[in-house]
């Protein structure tokens, strides 16, 4: 927008001596001295252009994002049991990549989660949570103190983690919702948000 005021600018002598006075860009376009057609013509194209790379970007982005490896996820829990990400066994199941003592981890997630997943848990909803924590320790007494009910797991190799580097998280918390078919159906939801889409999913999934 700023290139095309630009050039209205430059070639506002030019406008205002049109007759009749355009009401439009075609109009205006149809006008232009030449250079300031091909100028506009150029940044026509340009925004074209940019459109499609932002629209491939996306659909490629939308893609990858459903190719994550959900499937080959099986890490262990506290006490050595391991447990594979098994969507299939819930009708929702919350991904969630966490880490003790993070306070955005815990700020509108983490035990802000409880309600929601005492409520829904009996109707086909759990939460897989892995924790890039590196301490077991820490990670325990973070599942003690917030009194975390749901799936715990990790290999305790924090954000080197090949899970964590091959679905690329850069941030915690970060949280897919996935459907039984393993599908991302949402993504980074926080506690009211979270509530929201489950109350939304099984009002109409009864």
């Amino acid at each position: 927008m700023d290139n095309l005021e630009q050039l209205f600018r430059e070639n506002r002598a030019s406008f205002d001596r049109l007759s009749p006075k355009p009401d439009s860009w075609d109009a205006i376009k149809s006008q232009l001295p030449k250079k300031g057609k091909k100028r506009y013509l150029f940044l026509k194209f340009a925004a074209a252009f940019l459109l499609l790379v932002g629209i491939f970007t996306f659909l490629n982005q939308q893609q990858n994002f459903k190719a994550f490896p959900f499937d080959n996820i099986a890490l262990s829990t506290p006490n050595g049991q391991t447990i594979p990400l098994d969507p299939a066994a819930n009708k929702l199941t919350l991904v969630h990549f966490w880490e003790s003592g993070n306070l955005l981890c815990t700020e509108d997630n983490c035990y802000y989660y409880l309600p929601a997943y005492k409520k829904y848990k009996d109707k086909g909803f759990e939460i897989y949570a892995i924790s890039l924590d590196k301490d077991k320790e820490s990670w325990v007494q973070g599942i003690e103190k917030n009194q975390l009910p749901w799936i715990h797991v990790s290999d305790l190799k924090g954000r080197e983690s090949p899970i964590c580097i091959e679905c690329n998280i850069t941030k915690v918390p970060t949280s897919f919702l996935l459907d039984q078919d393993g599908e991302i159906v949402a993504r980074d939801l926080d506690a009211k948000l979270l509530e929201q889409t489950l109350h939304q999913y099984f009002a109409e999934n009864k």
